[in-house]
């Protein structure tokens, strides 16, 4: 199988990139990275604590940093933060460096999953307290639709909805072979 050596996950917050990646990155014999995961090694802290006491720009700036610093790894699956492609230096990185796969989940079914957790995503907070019910579904609806042009760049889309982690490995898998042979025709 031919494929990118650098692939990168994006997507909203809670869309699977974290759990998609090790599956793809077993299946391919690549490493794997989170980057939030790692920015947090990083750093000493949660990225809760990152935005609580550093702010949004501070951590966007460290994010920068440490995806630059992954960017020259061969053989590499990483799971971009959701917000992470929003800053243009980023996208224009992953997209030169690898290919980029976005997955694609709708509001409704990102508000259902991101329920529980939303206490730990500070994107997900308003006034210090996570959001919940309507609130929590029109805060994603409205960073989806300021992300969803930068997410829309992705070399390889795939909707993620209703799909097992499994069998988006293989679809993602099978993207990736088209790619690479359509690059390759390039």
């Amino acid at each position: 199988m031919t494929v990118p050596t650098r692939i990168y996950l994006t997507g909203f917050m809670g869309s699977g990139k974290s759990a998609l990646g090790p599956g793809l990155a077993a299946r391919l014999g690549y490493d794997f990275v989170d980057l939030d995961r790692h920015i947090e090694r990083e750093a000493g802290c949660a990225i809760q604590t990152l935005f609580a006491e550093r702010g949004e720009e501070a951590f966007r700036r460290l994010e920068t940093a440490a995806l630059r610093g992954l960017s020259d790894r061969e053989r590499l699956v990483t799971a971009l933060g959701g917000g992470a492609v929003a800053r243009k230096e980023n996208l224009r990185l992953v997209r030169s460096r690898g290919c980029l796969i976005y997955l694609r989940m709708t509001p409704a079914r990102l508000a259902e999953r991101l329920a529980q957790g939303a206490a730990s995503r500070p994107m997900l907070h308003e006034q210090g307290q996570p959001l919940a019910g309507a609130a929590l579904r029109k805060r994603i609806e409205a960073l989806l639709a300021e992300r969803e042009s930068c997410y829309a760049q992705a070399d390889i889309a795939l909707d993620a909805d209703a799909e097992t982690v499994e069998t988006l490995v293989s679809r993602a898998a099978e993207a990736l072979e088209g790619f690479a042979a359509q690059a390759n025709k390039e």
